[in-house]
């Protein structure tokens, strides 16, 4: 099979000094990126030199000498149509980590040369990724306890943003068959959760029962491994129409034993449910008086405006809402009407 190599291959009895990357690799008025040449015509020629080059003095060396030679062969084979590629480069570090087991004193000067007489005008690149990929994992190791306590989500985000840290755009690229499965998992929960959001043919628990199915089959994580994200959950469950159509059909108290019920399946404490129910009352307490200033606010901007109008409302707001008096007519003045948006029960 013929395959790209870099002319100082070709010249194989270029002096060892030549080899190990003392001087210049190739003629400079020749094309960088070699030529075509035969691979087993390659290995011949490197066996010619190698047996003029040994003598007692430098056995050592001519083995050195063979297996920076033969690694060249082998990265060229493998990496050297694409080895432009930040993702191609990264998977020489796998590389580098067996020519180092394989020989702990040199390996790792073994691997350079090799990529130098490989690769010469894309070493210090390679160099380069490979050295941001031992920072990466390093801060991995470093930050494992921090990282495992985190939850899911927020742990894939740091993993991500400490990968763009290093490497910008081509963190996608190097991670991007895992960033191709993360978007596969995302389509299938977003599948999933379209199709609950109109299923009102399911009760309340069968809809929590194939969302969290479905978040456990994308993410391998759900119940109490999930637990951490079970804010996120709720608020997903309480946003679907299905499951909001179902919570407004019922009376308020028999509605949140639903929601009290729900909460304690996705991993709540009592205290935390007991909590969240005073909370849900607060907003209740609310929403029926928001509700009622929009419908105390309608008479009035039928019959007034101009000053007459904004004193009527002032007057309004304040005999409504007292304190947030002033925060009301503010989003008002901004074209944001707070009881106007949609009630959504286990959530605002």
């Amino acid at each position: 099979m013929a395959i790209k190599l870099p002319l100082v291959l070709i010249g194989l009895c270029a002096p060892l000094a030549m080899i190990y990357g003392i001087g210049e690799l190739a003629d400079p008025t020749l094309p960088d990126k070699g030529t075509d040449i035969d691979t087993g015509q390659a290995v011949t020629a490197q066996r010619d030199v190698v047996s003029a080059a040994e003598s007692p003095n430098d056995a050592v060396a001519a083995q050195r000498q063979r297996l920076v030679q033969q690694l060249a062969i082998e990265l060229l084979e493998q990496f050297g149509e694409d080895i432009d590629d930040r993702a191609v480069q990264s998977r020489l570090l796998e590389v580098r980590n067996r020519v180092i087991a394989a020989h702990p004193q040199d390996g790792r000067l073994l691997f350079e040369r090799a990529v130098m007489l490989a690769f010469p005008m894309y070493a210090n690149e390679i160099f380069g990724t490979l050295d941001k990929l031992v920072s990466y994992q390093q801060w991995l190791a470093s930050n494992d306890l921090m990282l495992s306590e985190m939850p899911y989500l927020e742990r894939e985000g740091a993993k991500w943003n400490k990968r763009l840290a290093l490497f910008g755009t081509d963190a996608e690229r190097i991670w991007a068959e895992e960033h191709a499965l993360w978007a596969s998992k995302q389509r299938a929960v977003r599948h999933t959760i379209e199709t609950l959001d109109q299923a009102r043919q399911y009760s309340l628990d069968e809809t929590l029962f194939q969302l969290q199915s479905q978040l456990e089959q994308s993410y391998g994580v759900a119940g109490q491994a999930f637990a951490p994200n079970r804010g996120l959950i709720a608020q997903v469950f309480f946003g679907l129409d299905s499951v909001q159509s179902r919570l407004k059909a019922l009376p308020a108290e028999q509605r949140q034993r639903q929601i009290d019920r729900i909460r304690s399946q996705l991993g709540y404490s009592e205290a935390q449910v007991q909590r969240l129910a005073d909370r849900d009352q607060q907003r209740e307490d609310r929403w029926q008086r928001g509700l009622a200033y929009m419908a105390a606010r309608q008479p009035l901007e039928a019959r007034l405006s101009g000053p007459q109008l904004e004193r009527a409302l002032a007057s309004l707001r304040q005999e409504y809402f007292r304190h947030e008096a002033a925060t009301i007519a503010l989003e008002e003045r901004d074209g944001f009407f707070r009881y106007q948006r949609p009630r959504l029960y286990g959530r605002n």
